[in-house]
């Protein structure tokens, strides 16, 4: 019954059948779990490859079973939410696998924010990471004249420096 139903979901999206496959040869519950998944988030063949690979991925790891991630509290508690919609749930969902799938890069990504909002910028002044921390920071000022360009840029030379703006360079060069 469950394949059946899996089968007519993977038909219906117009699934590669290399997809299915891989689908069906998952341990039954775990099948239902990202069944469960897929239609609730109407994930089309490359979001639910996305996630069966990820998934699989931190399982394999963390010795569990795939419906044991998906039945983790962040995950219930964002499917759940009527606030959301169909598009902030893939979003948040697929934040919290890649946070799963990628601990030490989202405690590195995390400690660089922490010392950001450390800094305390003026408001026109903004620093960005951007996701997986390629590229490093990005630096945006916004000045209405020269003066306030001027003082801007004398704040952001003082940033150099503070201790945190160190540590988040540290911590892009992948240091602790």
């Amino acid at each position: 019954m469950l394949n059946q139903a899996i089968c007519d979901y993977a038909k219906e999206k117009g699934f590669h059948p290399q997809t299915l496959e891989r689908w069906l040869r998952l341990a039954e519950i775990d099948r239902e779990a990202l069944f469960d998944l897929a239609q609730g988030l109407k994930l089309g063949e490359n979001h639910l490859r996305d996630f069966l690979e990820w998934l699989k991925e931190i399982a394999l790891r963390d010795g569990v079973d795939l419906c044991e991630i998906l039945q983790r509290e962040p995950f219930l508690r964002i499917s759940s939410d009527p606030r959301l919609g169909r598009n902030d749930k893939l979003k948040r969902i697929k934040e919290e696998v890649r946070r799963l799938r990628f601990p030490r890069l989202t405690s590195m990504e995390e400690g660089i924010r922490k010392r950001i909002r450390e800094i305390r910028l003026s408001p026109q002044i903004r620093i960005t990471v951007p996701p997986g921390l390629e590229g490093g920071l990005t630096v945006q000022m916004r000045a209405a004249s020269y003066k306030e360009m001027e003082r801007l840029v004398g704040e952001l030379s003082r940033l150099l420096e503070k201790k945190a703006v160190q540590e988040i360079f540290s911590l892009l060069e992948g240091s602790e």
